[in-house]
């Protein structure tokens, strides 16, 4: 027996630990002492201290009770009331009687049932109040466990979704890279292998990258820097680049994939498309709280390349904004004054 109620109280944590809630006992505690002292006050002639024992016995009890029901029972809360109240009473005056070492009053006295009627009331009343307090308790209890875990799913949907953005982004341009290599081989063996370098060590960088919440924005500009010796070695003359960031602003914080799809979508679009070709600019500052980086290039502009609306590279630069930032970040794509188009990516510097 005793190892099965220890068993039970294990599966029952909440039981020790209302107890041992040193304020709730303590109000508790005031409260029964105010109800003695208005007994005393009122009705009895004799001492204090036994009004405030038999006031804080009861209360004890009754709330003990309230408690043992809660933790044992599934009985409705009014039940709860008509049997802890009544209960409660006659165990705080049995527990007073066995402490101050008196015979049981209800044995000694059995007018003391038509005495102890305020006590039964006063106790009907705390009980219910006990009842509601315990259940408004322990529904805030867990109204917070299921914030927690709809957090907790929404962070998992979120990086669910990350994830598969991440992967419809990474392969395009290894894919672009391999097939420019495939193509070089027969014709300029030494390009193709000067291309293969740069693609290793754009790998070996990237490795690993991309599965992090963050990154540093220097990393994010190595990381393009090589895709642009690449594209480079496919177009010659014909592309030009600039890399135009602060060495303070390069220690910033970046979430990954938010910059290579700009350049790419920028050679891709504005440079491959132009007759001879382009310039790619790549920049970042620091304005009213933003950090905005940009991708500008001289190349074709927006004119019959659907870039205003973008592809799959803008297209999940955007949803990953949105997940991360919500309506704080945004992503513009705009025509210059001259030739070329530019786009800007505007980030919640404490978000970066």
């Amino acid at each position: 027996m005793p190892s099965l109620l220890s068993a039970r109280a294990a599966r029952l944590p909440g039981l020790a630990g209302a107890f041992k809630r040193p304020a709730f006992l303590f109000w508790l505690f005031v409260l029964n002492s105010l109800v003695g002292l208005c007994f005393w006050a009122g009705l009895s002639k004799g001492p204090l201290w036994p009004d405030l024992l038999v006031a804080n016995c009861i209360g004890f009890s009754v709330y003990g009770l309230v408690v043992l029901l809660r933790r044992f029972t599934r009985i409705p809360n009014w039940l709860r009331v008509v049997v802890a109240g009544p209960l409660g009473v006659i165990i705080g005056f049995e527990l007073a009687a066995l402490l101050v070492g008196s015979p049981s009053p209800w044995l000694r006295d059995p007018s003391a049932w038509l005495h102890a009627l305020p006590s039964f009331l006063i106790a009907g009343v705390t009980c219910a109040f006990l009842s509601v307090l315990l259940q408004s308790s322990q529904m805030k209890a867990a109204l917070e466990t299921e914030r927690r875990q709809a957090a907790e799913l929404r962070q998992s949907e979120t990086a669910a979704k990350l994830a598969m953005l991440q992967a419809q982004i990474e392969p395009h341009f290894l894919f672009n890279t391999l097939a420019n290599v495939q193509s070089l081989i027969s014709r300029e063996p030494e390009q193709a292998s000067r291309m293969l370098d740069h693609l290793n060590r754009y790998l070996r960088a990237s490795l690993g990258r991309t599965r992090k919440a963050q990154t540093l924005l220097q990393e994010e500009l190595e990381l393009v820097e090589a895709l642009l010796q690449i594209a480079a070695i496919r177009l010659g003359e014909r592309l030009a680049y600039r890399i135009d960031v602060p060495a303070d602003l390069r220690a910033l914080p970046l979430p990954p994939l938010l910059l290579q799809p700009l350049v790419e979508n920028a050679v891709s679009h504005g440079i491959e498309p132009a007759i001879h070709g382009g310039e790619i600019v790549i920049s970042a500052r620091v304005q009213q709280g933003q950090l905005t980086l940009q991708v500008c290039d001289s190349g074709a502009g927006l004119g019959g390349s659907g870039r205003a609306g973008g592809g799959v590279g803008l297209s999940n630069v955007r949803s990953r904004l949105h997940t991360l930032y919500g309506e704080r970040a945004r992503l513009q794509v705009s025509a210059n004054a001259g030739p070329g188009v530019t786009a800007s990516l505007v980030l919640p510097l404490e978000g970066v």
